[in-house]
């Protein structure tokens, strides 16, 4: 079976954002697949 996990984060009047992991689920266990690096880059004033 495959889950995604997909938290995410909304400001009004400024927007926001979803990251997403795609996991694998089997008898033996779960597997992210795809994972990507989670980092933050901030631009401009807040």
């Amino acid at each position: 079976m495959l889950l995604t996990v997909e938290p995410g984060i909304y400001l009004p009047e400024q927007g926001g954002v979803r990251i997403e992991d795609v996991v694998l689920v089997t008898p033996e266990g779960a597997e992210v697949l795809y994972s990507m690096p989670k980092t933050v880059l901030l631009t401009g004033a807040a």
